[in-house]
């Protein structure tokens, strides 16, 4: 049979912690059926488990999420019984309150538990069980808590048999613990330590045995404790007379000592007699395999399941310990760019397997002074040593990593290119805590995105600059949405044929704290980032809709009020019904409404996309493709998207003057046309242009030729300059 330590264990852990990390709470019947189909699948190891270990898993409650076989048939409860109930349900009583007290006190802390526990049956019989609990910390449902015991009972009993009866037989003794067990008297001195695990491990190290007789108890041979703890390591001894201390003041105590390779779990008791503590009795277990279970488990809580590489735990542990101990390192954060499109288009499993090839190529490349972790999603970590990376040789290193990351990927016979951003800091340069380090590094790897992608950056103290300006940003665009620092700026849309407005694109502007006007290029960017475009957009498309309604009232001929829309809005769920809501509350007709999209918007769920848009042509509203000829420039969108408006970008314009673009943008036009499409022209500021436009039928146009964007108490008195009609 296969050892339960073997890589089906592994296995097995693996996917346990994978159902603790990601199954939701809510659903507990969904959680323990993951869990009962793991462990059944494992069906060698399961047995081994369920025949000789009771394990549970509870939440951080208490309640009871899963219990195995050998739970049910130990404790006589059926599963239905125990899962969403509490521990209580097998309280034998025989603790008292601060015994558990003390127990919730240590896991709570994030620290193992262990210890000898009494419950009851259902049949209302008392067993006893080793325990162990063993804290496990997720990043979104917080903590669980898994209990190993065995069973036991007969040791119990044994050791029972053994306190009433150890003055008058110590043959009974021996002959029903076959284990460790010692004897101190009140002067310290060993009158027994004998046992099964003495004779195999104690006697072949020279350390000598004394047995029990039949003799009286004053009678037998005795042995200095001093003497006997010579021929252990200090550590052993001490940690020995502190507990024997702790006896002969009334109390019990257990604990866990590794003899080599064997870990032997003694428990010592105080031996009373009216009310005086005459000695100590001791007894040890072997509980090596038990230990190396609850050591495999810890282990693997900090692994990353699905790279093989280690996880954010493992990362906070290790780069912890090297500062205790004055170790320096560089930390490498590394974060892959276009990720989020390879799973969008290809799909999960596809970007699962990129990561894998990924994570073996990091590890190929650093094939010794370094750990790999995987932060989650597409971040990775890497702790270089610094007697193999110094700080300055890791940036020229992750220069190289960058190289060979962006050599293909074979995946499903397809060919897939990757590329990354990294952020260097290092150990003690920049940073003597876990958080310094990573913040350094997250500051370095912005810049790194700043920089265009696909370099990597070591930290300097400038970039502290750089991310205070930012926070500053951020909270001056808040309190500006609040003080009403916002406004819109309005440019019309000139119609070549009837020369008379066709319409007015708003435009958003910033007076900063009433100091000076900030363009949308200097916050618009940091807005779409940190989610603040949300209320800018809402604030634009809102004030655009009440002052369009508000020139109708007034009898100001046009036919459109354009919005831009960004592509981080039109990821919203609740957008199209957010367009429909400010319609109406505003009382624009929705035909007046034009809603500008940019190519890049393309790239990302176009089955989604389409679907919005096709709603907000369906309520009437109209769309444009705002910046056209800037992007890939797929013309077969043009056909498939509810699309009413062609905005040829400005970039355009100028390069007809050169001569140089003129074919693009008059097939731009034509296309445009033999679609239906209404065509725009945006930046057009020559008469040149003007010409050509007219020349290739472009009819609407917009551009400071014609007019600068206007305030909105302007927009009424505007007139088109006769020299320009």
């Amino acid at each position: 049979m296969e050892s339960i330590f073997g890589t089906g264990s592994k296995d097995l852990l693996l996917t346990v912690k994978d159902a603790l990390h990601k199954e939701s709470l809510s659903n507990i019947n969904l959680l323990e059926e993951k869990l009962e189909d793991t462990f059944y699948k494992m069906n060698l190891m399961s047995y081994a488990v369920n025949e000789t270990m009771i394990i549970a898993l509870t939440d951080h409650a208490g309640k009871i999420l899963y219990v195995n076989d050998k739970f049910t048939e130990i404790s006589g409860y059926s599963h239905e019984e125990l899962i969403g109930k509490t521990h209580r349900v097998i309280n034998s009583f025989t603790h008292p309150s601060e015994f558990f007290e003390e127990l919730w006190e240590t896991i709570l802390n994030g620290q193992t538990w262990e210890g000898e526990i009494c419950n009851k049956r259902k049949n209302g019989q008392l067993y006893w069980v080793k325990t162990y609990i063993l804290p496990i910390n997720t990043i979104e449902q917080g903590t669980y808590f898994l209990s190993i015991r065995t069973d036991i009972t007969h040791e119990k009993e044994n050791e029972l048999r053994l306190k009433n009866n150890i003055i008058n037989s110590f043959d009974t003794v021996v002959r029903h613990v076959n284990n460790l067990i010692f004897r101190l008297d009140k002067e310290l001195n060993f009158t027994l330590l004998t046992g099964k695990i003495a004779t195999e491990y104690f006697l072949e190290r020279g350390i000598p045995m004394i047995h029990p007789s039949n003799e009286l108890f004053a009678e037998q041979t005795s042995q200095s404790f001093n003497r006997t703890m010579d021929y252990f390591p200090k550590e052993i001894s001490d940690r020995l007379k502190q507990n024997i201390s702790k006896v002969f003041l009334g109390k019990e105590v257990s604990y866990k000592e590794w003899f080599g390779p064997k870990c032997i779990h003694i428990t010592i008791s105080p031996i009373e007699k009216e009310g005086e503590i005459m000695g100590a009795i001791g007894i040890g277990n072997d509980i090596t395999e038990i230990e190396k279970t609850r050591r495999k488990l810890s282990e693997l809580a900090y692994e990353d399941h699905l790279t093989n590489t280690y996880n954010t735990a493992a990362l906070n542990r290790d780069i912890q310990l090297k500062i205790k101990l004055k170790e320096k390192f560089s930390f490498l954060y590394i974060d892959l760019d276009r990720f989020k499109n390879i799973n969008d288009s290809l799909g999960h499993v596809t970007g699962d397997l990129l990561l894998q090839k990924v994570s073996k190529r990091m590890k190929k490349f650093y094939n010794e002074g370094a750990k790999i972790y995987r932060m989650g999603g597409d971040e990775f970590v890497i702790l270089l040593e610094d007697n193999y990376f110094s700080c300055r040789d890791s940036l020229s290193n992750a220069q190289l990593l960058l190289k060979e990351i962006e050599k293909p990927f074979s995946i499903h016979e397809m060919e897939l290119y990757i590329s990354c951003s990294i952020g260097i800091s290092c150990f003690p340069e920049h940073g003597d805590s876990y958080n310094a380090l990573h913040r350094a590094a997250d500051l370095a790897l912005n810049e790194s995105k700043d920089k265009g992608k696909r370099t990597a950056v070591l930290y300097t103290s400038e970039y502290e600059k750089g991310y205070i300006d930012k926070l500053s940003l951020e909270s001056d665009i808040r309190m500006g949405l609040k003080k009403n620092e916002f406004f819109l700026v309005y440019q019309p849309k000139l119609n070549l044929i009837t020369n008379k407005v066709q319409g007015y694109e708003a435009l958003i502007r910033w007076n900063r704290k009433g100091k000076n006007i900030i363009p949308p290029n200097e916050y618009i960017p940091f807005a779409e980032e940190t989610g603040l475009i949300i209320p800018i957009g809402r604030y634009v498309l809102k004030e655009a809709c009440k002052q369009a309604t508000q020139w109708l009232k007034e009898g100001l001929s046009f036919s459109t009020i354009s919005v831009n829309i960004s592509p981080v809005e039109l990821d919203q769920n609740d957008f199209t019904a957010n367009v429909k809501y400010i319609l109406h509350e505003t009382g624009l007709p929705a035909h007046y409404l034009e809603l500008e999209i940019t190519e890049n918007i393309l790239m990302k769920n176009l089955s989604k996309l389409s679907s919005i848009l096709e709603d907000l042509k369906q309520h009437g509203v109209r769309i444009a493709m705002d910046d056209f000829g800037s992007g890939f420039s797929n013309f077969r969108y043009l056909k498939e998207l509810p699309i009413h408006t062609l905005k040829i970008d400005q970039v355009f314009m100028n390069q007809i003057i050169e001569k140089r673009d003129e074919v693009i943008v008059s097939s731009i036009i034509k296309i445009g046309k033999s679609l239906g499409l209404e065509v725009v022209a945006e930046g057009v500021e020559t008469e040149e242009v003007i010409q050509f436009l007219k020349l290739h039928n472009c009819e609407i146009v917009q551009g400071f030729y014609y007019s600068k964007p206007l305030r909105v108490e302007d927009v009424p008195g505007f007139k088109l300059v006769a020299s320009r009609t």
